[in-house]
């Protein structure tokens, strides 16, 4: 349990175990989850060393909440962001204060829920496409297919401009950039816990993450090249991007686009994608959950759109997953001026690390929290729950802007899937999860076969 807060002003304590040096490098490099797991008996918030840098870790509700939304102005968004700026640009993600408020209410009429309900007969034609191609008895690699199509939503959505080589080549397109965000996603993880002079080693890869970035920059460009030279409103994120706001008249400009649709994609690709692995996963583990949501999906009337509203058991499967999976381990802010939180005084300057996954592992809040169970949502709903104990997509002014987005994405893919198969694990193959940049499956092979005849 959670030692909680008691005195009105504190130190936040230093976790034991440092090294001379490393700190808590090791701990953090080798057991990763389970280290930030172990600290949280500790106090709300306490601290921990990278090397010779010290990082205060969050740990309660209330503490994530009070850096996230009370006094989120006197926060940035911290090292794990410093190392991706150079790569994907100062975009929605990375951006700080101004700026970040005005890309936001830019981007923001792209993700209202009109907007989404547009984006679902494309999204519904990829996921049918990539699905109706599976044959009774096949392995389909879950994860890599996964990974390939929600990459390849995003780039039809966002690189809309007209291919002439059509669905197939948005499909190779969604390939290659899939193939570059892995890279580039673990490149800003190796560079954020490692000292600099060892993260930009060979052996680590740096090279090749230096390529995938620039591939993916490269990539950026063109598609807003080709969208700047066809003015026409085509209804995608990039006509958004250029139509002027009260606050940017002008629209954004070609680079500001660029770092947009890098943000973006970094944001929305992986994470669903690997949130979308494990619910397939525990589908294969649960038959009767698939049973339910197949029931559910075919029983949605023609025209309706998949939604918590329209498909509210998928809805808590998929909150669930959230919850026991969530793929964002480790994520961080840095405090902009001296501030309290939760009696604790932070320095200006001061790194911050909050973890969703082991909030969502608190027993106080999440009775037997190993154990995957969609109708607790029913028990105790999200607004039930204090402020920062549930927290898949962040919270306050640094939300993910696209969350409605994602959900309707994953409802739409378990929709088409569950409706014409029925995935199951393969015999002897052990999944494990793997603690990079994101939680992710270490590889998730699974047979499909058709529903029988009724």
């Amino acid at each position: 349990m959670l030692m909680r807060s008691t005195t009105a002003e504190a130190a936040a304590p230093v976790v034991p175990g440092r090294f001379p040096l490393l700190g808590h490098l090791p701990q953090l490099a080798v057991r990763r989850v389970d280290f930030l797991q172990s600290v949280r008996a500790r106090g709300e918030i306490v601290r921990i060393f990278l090397g010779n840098r010290p990082v205060f870790v969050l740990n309660s509700p209330a503490a994530v909440h009070d850096v996230l939304v009370t006094q989120s102005r006197k926060f940035g968004k911290g090292l794990l962001f410093d190392v991706a700026r150079p790569f994907i640009g100062n975009g929605i993600i990375t951006s700080e204060r101004e700026v970040h408020r005005r890309q936001r209410r830019a981007l923001q009429p792209a993700f209202h829920r009109d907007g989404i309900a547009a984006c679902v007969g494309t999204m519904t034609g990829i996921a049918e496409e990539q699905v109706a191609a599976w044959r009774p008895g096949e392995v389909i690699a879950m994860d890599l297919v996964m990974r390939r199509m929600m990459t390849g939503m995003l780039v039809a959505t966002l690189f809309s401009t007209e291919r002439p080589d059509g669905a197939v080549g948005v499909a190779e397109l969604g390939e290659r950039v899939a193939e570059h965000l892995t890279t580039v996603m673990r490149g800003v993880f190796v560079g954020t816990v490692l000292p600099a002079p060892i993260a930009s080693s060979p052996v680590l890869g740096h090279r090749t993450y230096l390529s995938a970035a620039a591939a993916l920059r490269e990539l950026a460009d063109t598609s807003v090249r080709q969208a700047r030279q066809d003015p026409a409103d085509r209804g995608d994120l990039l006509s958004v991007m250029f139509a002027g706001t009260p606050g940017n008249p002008r629209g954004m400009t070609d680079t500001e686009a660029r770092d947009e649709l890098l943000s973006l994609l970094m944001a929305g690709a992986e994470t669903t994608s690997t949130t979308l692995s494990w619910a397939l996963h525990e589908l294969g583990r649960r038959p009767e959950i698939t049973e339910r949501i197949r029931a559910e999906c075919a029983a949605l009337p023609a025209g309706a759109l998949p939604s918590a509203a329209t498909l509210p058991y998928t809805d808590r499967f998929l909150r669930e997953v959230l919850r026991l999976h969530q793929p964002n381990w480790l994520l961080m802010r840095r405090a902009s001026e001296p501030v309290r939180v939760r009696g604790v005084e932070l320095p200006r300057g001061a790194e911050l690390i909050y973890s969703a996954v082991t909030m969502h592992r608190d027993p106080a809040y999440f009775p037997d929290p190993l154990r995957f169970d969609p109708d607790r949502w029913l028990r105790r709903t999200e607004k039930d729950l204090p402020p920062g104990a549930y927290v898949p997509f962040a919270l306050g002014n640094r939300k993910c802007i696209g969350d409605h987005f994602a959900m309707t994405e994953m409802l739409v893919v378990l929709r088409s899937i569950v409706s014409r198969w029925r995935p199951r694990p393969v015999a002897g193959r052990r999944i494990r999860p793997v603690v990079q940049a994101l939680i992710r499956p270490n590889a998730l092979p699974m047979r499909v076969s058709p529903w029988p005849a009724r």
